[in-house]
């Protein structure tokens, strides 16, 4: 393997866990830095006996010397994190979302033109395997033109499960829009088939005072059941979206239709690929239906060893080619932007009953002038005239019993870190 590419990791939660797969891919952790004292912990515990620097301050962490930055802070402020390590030399690899506003999605777009160092958009479940077979076989030009597609992130949770993954009522997990954490579902439709979003109407269903888990001693503060973006594809196809929902049936599943057949693997199927095509379509000799299970790619057999059902893998492997090679990252920042404006552009949509929205190509400045501005989000902590709530059903409180046990949950579960 070429020389080590040297690592700084920022984030000590999701970005601690990605260090496996980028070491297997060539990367070499030097540095991890996090403002949470627990975490950073944590991280010493494991990594003490090794050369590794470990930082509070940001600013300080990228005077570190590395030439590459995992980012992978608070799911809302990875874009400012992403741009300063830009300006400062690094090619960065950014954990979802892309950006939390439409004008931090310009400033993104226009940081990776300016400084020229590889972005890699840190999607993951493109690349699992049952994904990268729907890819290839459309790939191909077997399943023949792409016209409707349906992906979906299904994640409920226990209150203690929750307790491990946000600090309390500030922290992002307690108040985004459900509509936002988007890319686990569109990423799959966009990667198989190559086309991109232009438009999408939301759809929210408000949030259940009746779950305990999402109301009761969860601090939530916003519609956390389901949603649905329905976007417009730039080749005509939809797409029927689903981000992260709170449904009782966990899971993932992908479905791509096309004008030759259709494949989909998801829920109940055991990561099972069903590829179906009408008899009358179906060369000579062959079943309508085949069911198996994919296997990796040639080359790629230990993928499946990382997590996210190797998608974690795959994401180090392509932000390092990307690196080594000088090639076009296999998720680009105009994918990025792309792939997370739905969410965004579809909680606008959702608060006006379904209207259609624009999903901006920010390959286009003359496009990006209309976005310069539109800093619209629905943080409670920037909220000001004009800016919307976090639910579709306005201001959901949270009784002061409920959050103090959150809060001792909380605390405990910090103290085993």
């Amino acid at each position: 393997m070429a020389d080590k590419i040297k690592l700084g990791v920022y984030g000590a939660g999701r970005g601690e866990h990605l260090v496996a797969s980028a070491e297997v891919n060539g990367f070499e952790l030097t540095a991890i830095c996090d403002r949470s004292e627990p975490l950073l912990r944590r991280a010493k515990k494991k990594y003490g006996d090794r050369h590794i620097a470990f930082y509070r301050d940001y600013d300080e962490f990228l005077a570190h010397d590395f030439d590459a930055v995992i980012v992978a802070n608070y799911a809302t402020e990875h874009a400012d994190a992403v741009i300063k390590a830009l300006a400062s030399g690094r090619h960065v690899m950014s954990e979802c979302m892309a950006m939390f506003t439409m004008a931090e999605g310009v400033r993104l777009v226009e940081a990776v033109e300016r400084y020229g160092k590889v972005y890699f958009f840190a999607e993951n479940y493109p690349f699992m395997r049952q994904n990268l077979e729907m890819a290839r076989l459309y790939q191909s030009g077997d399943m023949g033109r792409f016209l409707y597609g349906e992906g979906e992130y299904i994640h409920p949770a226990t209150v203690d499960q929750r307790v491990s993954l946000m600090s309390g009522p500030e922290h992002w997990r307690s108040w985004l829009p459900v509509t936002y954490y988007c890319t686990h579902s569109m990423g799959p439709v966009m990667l198989i088939t190559g086309t991109m979003p232009v438009q999408v109407n939301g759809l929210i269903v408000p949030h259940d005072y009746d779950d305990v888990h999402q109301n009761g001693l969860g601090s939530i503060k916003m519609d956390d059941c389901m949603s649905i973006l329905m976007c417009t594809m730039d080749n005509g196809a939809l797409a029927k979206i689903m981000p992260c929902a709170k449904l009782k049936d966990h899971g993932n599943r992908c479905r791509i239709c096309c004008n030759k057949g259709s494949m989909e693997w998801g829920q109940g199927h055991d990561g099972i690929l069903r590829v179906h095509r009408e008899p009358f379509d179906c060369p000579e000799g062959t079943a309508p239906n085949a069911c198996y299970h994919p296997g990796w790619p040639e080359g790629f057999e230990d993928a499946g060893s990382q997590g996210h059902g190797g998608g974690d893998y795959f994401t180090t492997y392509y932000f390092a080619q990307a690196i080594r090679e000088g090639s076009k990252p296999k998720i680009d920042v105009y994918m990025a932007t792309a792939m997370t404006a739905i969410g965004i552009q579809g909680y606008k949509s959702a608060l006006q009953g379904g209207v259609p929205m624009e999903v901006p190509d920010f390959r286009k400045p003359e496009v990006r002038d209309r976005y310069r501005h539109d800093e619209w989000n629905p943080d409670p902590a920037r909220h000001r005239e004009g800016y919307p709530p976090s639910s579709v059903l306005g201001k959901i409180d949270v009784s002061d019993e409920s959050l103090a046990i959150f809060a001792a949950k909380r605390k405990a579960y910090e103290e085993r870190l």
